[in-house]
């Protein structure tokens, strides 16, 4: 499943990429998402919990910076994650690209690319599609929020 998300984070280009990057600081801008702890140069292991439809799930896995170049703006990353209870697995690759729009606003676009495998591929994709969409948007909310702390 494929999916795009744009939106402005009240920041300039340079805070934005130092705190994309910072993976513990940033990841739980996402809706879920906890115990985020270094496992190694440029990878993390982390914990999410979401409810799609009437299933909660919790997610184990890994969060790998594959990529980055501060020059184009563009950072690449690669999450594998399971929910053994439940029986099924994600696995994500993730582009964000940043561009300044002012000294103090930047545009992020977040293109994902996610194979839900097992028992979260039945849920039905248009379930999963708008959970994934509400997160994306979530995520940046989270973030525009503290990019101005």
């Amino acid at each position: 499943m494929k999916l795009e998300n744009r939106c402005l984070v009240p920041a300039s280009v340079d805070k934005t990429w130092a705190l994309l990057l910072d993976i513990p600081q940033v990841a739980p801008c996402i809706p879920g998402v906890q115990d985020v702890i270094s496992d190694g140069e440029n990878r993390f292991k982390a914990v999410m919990q979401v409810r799609i439809g009437p299933v909660r799930l919790n997610f184990s896995g890994t969060i790998s910076v594959v990529e980055q170049d501060k020059e184009k703006g563009e950072a690449r990353f690669h999450i594998e994650a399971a929910d053994r209870r439940v029986g099924g697995s994600i696995r994500a690759d993730l582009t964000m690209q940043i561009t300044s729009i002012s000294p103090e606003e930047t545009e992020m676009l977040i293109v994902s690319d996610t194979v839900f495998m097992g028992k979260i591929g039945e849920l039905g994709q248009p379930i999963i599609r708008r959970k994934a969409n509400s997160t994306l948007q979530d995520f940046a909310r989270n973030l525009a929020k503290q990019a101005q702390s």
